[in-house]
């Protein structure tokens, strides 16, 4: 053993010079935590300094974790001192590999707003996040001071002193050993901690760290200390916090060296003058973007604000700065707190209704934030209704109660209430329409922008006609709009792609094209003049359009300016615009090759971030699995197959959520190639993954996008000679239609859900009586919207059920 330990080395948690003891109820809760059900959980260990955190972190991991029996153990200590994105980082890395089953153990000596914040965040990993607080002393206080006693005598050959424990204040495990180690050394210990510190610093000139380095300022009180050591030390020492206020106002510059977590204690405990003082400096710095220092600032400087409309406006930047740092719950509070400012301005006076309108606005986005889906549209409609009042008294704020019915709509759409989304957007098109009639140079682009929102969600409807018509509409606006100012130029480029990207999708690949080849056109003169800020949207276009060309059978320029557009992207450096360029050569040209350098740059991309990056490495390893069948490699697909699939499964339902609508329809290609192939286990895992992407964006998609993942998953099961799971799932189809709340009499998909129920039925001969007329209302359905394939195999199912 090292007899020069210094006095920081005995007391250091890490060296255990005194052996792990006690903590028996605090393993206990661990070891429920460890082996709960779910597969992802994060546990924050909190208590003050010197409670035995670090002790306690490392025993479990040492003693009672074994990896092949309980997964992924992620130890982050010290967890406050971290900025999120070190954490983030960390959180990432347990989505990349490594079992399905992962443990993140957190450790920190205080929670406030800067836990909340990564709570909320961990969440949205699919983690269940619970907190367990650590009592600053053990049970067995008198014992464990004594086998204290034992083992720094023993480190320091010396007789092992027969005394109680001192009485300290407030004591924690490493006062006990401190009070040890001093009485070990001959000094008396019933002394309070201050000088039971300078008992021990007078022994030992060695260096400082950890808690004993923050304890020493306390009592040496050195001319000029670490900052950061100086903030954590007055966190527990109240008489160090002038000092803290002295160092930051005297030289406000120092805010830009010191740590987050030190900014965050001294916004939390600083005076007046030191909360203004970090907050000039750090309001505009990036490093705390995404921190929650910038909120725990502005909540200080709000408590402060005596007039009601200067706390009005601070509560109202406070539920800005706190949803940024993923203070859902907070900014709500915050948000709520400005609406009720607001209130109390409009009792006073009704000319400050606007402000309360926009403020329930605000709330509103808040509040879908934070997932309270259900006092969303009871905030929004109380601001369209006080904006109506608003414009029925003065007729100049018309453009405000347009503007919120457009944001309504939106609101309503997230909710799934669609019908309500499209009178919300029709309304406020016309409104909009109203005031580019009038004032054209002030409310033309509104219109234009609010035609486009009300063409999609006519798509989204499955009204095509009323989708193009609108989307030409908006167009039309732009149009005019650029010819009158350049300026709109990019604008109407854009809004050309959206609107041939639309039309493909209409299956009107010839105005698609066109549409596309006049945006192309303008890009490319555009990205003469500025090719830093447009080449990347040519690029993009060039990519829509040989979409398009290829739905229009011109597979030679389909291929040649899908190859332009990955030219492009080389040339830009983008690189997630270069593997969604190869992608879409490998689809347009059947290019197996382009698809393996996709996956490839999207490993790296996942590399520097895998949240943003991880959905399109699946669509990339999808892609190259059709491929790959295509090109006869079969065993190479399945091996792509199986990394895609596990891939999906770590997917947290957030990034599901979010990536949905781009991933249901390459994995849904994907399942129906591995199933011709018959490759049915790995076919029915991508089509059961599709069901489930489909499932988590039902709100936000109409209901045929889940039902036809459904039916196309019935046909995997058929395939897979699965019949009797297959009709029990197309009867649930066929239910789900009924419910659905669209025109049956008229539908194809809905025809064809009946038909193959049918089908399904006859095959395993289940109630073939019930499925025999509602083929033949299939029968009926495809007759009367003529679909003369689809009818030949109703016609064909009900012949078959007949026989039986």
């Amino acid at each position: 053993m090292d007899r020069a330990l210094s006095v920081a080395a005995l007391l250091d948690p890490t060296r255990q010079v005194v052996p792990f003891h006690g903590r028996e109820s605090e393993l206990r809760s661990l070891a429920l935590w460890r082996d709960s059900p779910v597969p992802q959980a994060s546990l924050l260990l909190h208590g003050p300094a010197g409670a035995g955190k670090t002790r306690l972190l490392q025993h479990f991991r040492d003693e009672h974790w074994a990896d092949e029996e309980h997964g992924r153990l992620l130890v982050v200590d010290d967890a406050d001192r971290l900025p999120w994105q070190d954490v983030f980082r960390q959180l990432q890395d347990t989505l990349r590999h490594g079992p399905a089953r992962t443990r993140v153990l957190l450790a920190a000596r205080t929670t406030g707003w800067w836990w909340s914040s990564t709570r909320q965040r961990i969440a949205d990993f699919d983690h269940e996040v619970t907190a367990v607080e650590l009592a600053p002393t053990l049970d067995g206080r008198e014992e464990s001071f004594t086998l204290a006693c034992q083992h720094f005598a023993k480190h320091l050959d010396v007789t092992a002193p027969d005394e109680p424990p001192p009485n300290i204040a407030q004591e924690t495990v490493l006062d006990l050993h401190v009070a040890a180690l001093t009485v070990v050394h001959g000094d008396p210990c019933d002394v309070n901690r201050t000088q039971l510190l300078r008992q021990l610093l007078q022994r030992d000139d060695g260096p400082a760290t950890g808690r004993l380095a923050e304890d020493h300022l306390a009592v040496a009180t050195p001319a000029t200390p670490d900052p950061d050591l100086l903030a954590r030390a007055a966190q527990r020492w109240p008489a160090l916090r002038p000092r803290l206020d002295e160092l930051i106002t005297g030289d406000p510059g120092v805010v830009h060296v010191m740590a987050p977590d030190s900014l965050r204690i001294a916004a939390e405990i600083g005076s007046c003058a030191t909360v203004e003082a970090i907050a000039r400096k750090i309001f505009r710095d990036e490093r705390f973007a995404t921190d929650a220092l910038p909120s725990i600032l502005t909540r200080r400087l709000a408590e402060r604000a005596e007039d009601v409309l200067d706390r009005a406006e601070m509560y109202g930047m406070l539920s800005a700065r706190t949803m940024v740092c993923g203070l859902r719950q907070e900014s709500v509070e915050a948000s709520q707190a400005e609406v009720a400012c607001y209130r109390e301005l409009v009792a006073r006076d009704r000319e400050n209704r606007p402000l309360l309108a926009d403020a329930l606005g605000d709330l509103g986005l808040r509040l879908i934030n934070a997932h309270r889906n259900d006092e969303v549209l009871a905030v929004s409609e109380e601001a369209i209704d006080l904006w109506r009042e608003i414009a029925e008294d003065d007729p100049e704020t018309v453009p405000q109660l347009a503007s919120a019915l457009e944001q309504i709509s939106y609101r309503y759409q997230a909710l799934g209430r669609d019908e309500d989304a499209m009178t919300a957007i029709s309304r406020a098109t016309l409104l909009f329409q109203e005031l580019a009639k009038n004032h054209p140079a002030l409310f033309r682009a509104d219109f234009a922008r609010v035609a486009a929102a009300m063409a999609r969600r006519f798509h989204v409807e499955g009204n095509r006609q009323h989708a193009a018509d609108s989307m030409q509409l908006a167009i039309a606006n732009w149009r005019v709009l650029a010819q009158e100012d350049p300026r709109f130029e990019p604008e109407l480029a854009r809004n050309l792609v959206a609107a041939g990207t639309m039309l493909t999708d209409l299956g009107r690949a010839e105005a698609a094209s066109e549409t596309l080849k006049e945006a192309v056109d303008l890009f490319r003169r555009l990205a003469v003049a500025n090719p830093g800020t447009f080449g990347k949207e040519l690029a993009e276009a060039l990519t829509h359009r040989s979409k398009a060309l290829l739905e229009l059978a011109d597979d030679v320029d389909a291929a040649l300016t899908a190859r332009e557009a990955v030219m492009l992207w080389r040339e830009t450096g983008d690189l997630k615009g270069l593997a969604a360029a190869l992608l879409n050569v490998a689809q347009v040209v059947g290019d197996v090759g382009a698809a393996e350098e996709a996956v490839r740059v999207y490993r790296d991309l996942v590399a520097q971030d895998l949240v943003w990056n991880q959905a399109g490495l699946v669509i990339a390893l999808a892609t190259l699995v059709r491929q790959q069948l295509l090109h006869g490699q079969d065993g190479e697909a399945l091996t792509t197959a199986d990394e895609c699939l596990d891939l999906c499964r770590r997917l947290p339902s957030q990034l599901v959520e979010f990536f949905g609508a781009n991933l249901a329809p390459p994995l849904q290609n994907t399942a129906r190639a591995l199933s011709d192939s018959d490759h049915h286990v790995r076919a029915l895992g991508m089509s059961e993954f599709t069901v489930g992407v489909c499932e988590a964006i039902r709100s936000r998609t109409a209901p045929t996008v889940y039902l036809d993942a459904l039916q196309r998953h019935v046909c995997r099961l058929r395939a897979a000679e699965r019949k009797e799971e297959a009709r029990d799932t197309a009867h649930t189809a066929v239910v789900l239609w009924h419910l659905a709340g669209v025109e049956l009499d008229r539908h194809v998909d809905y025809a064809d859900a009946l038909t193959i129920y049918g089908k399904l039925c006859a095959e395993t001969r289940f109630e073939t009586g019930k499925a025999l007329r509602l083929t033949h209302r299939a029968v009926d359905i495809l007759r009367e919207v003529g679909e003369p394939v689809k009818l030949q195999f109703a016609l064909a199912t009900a012949e078959e059920l007949s026989s039986w």
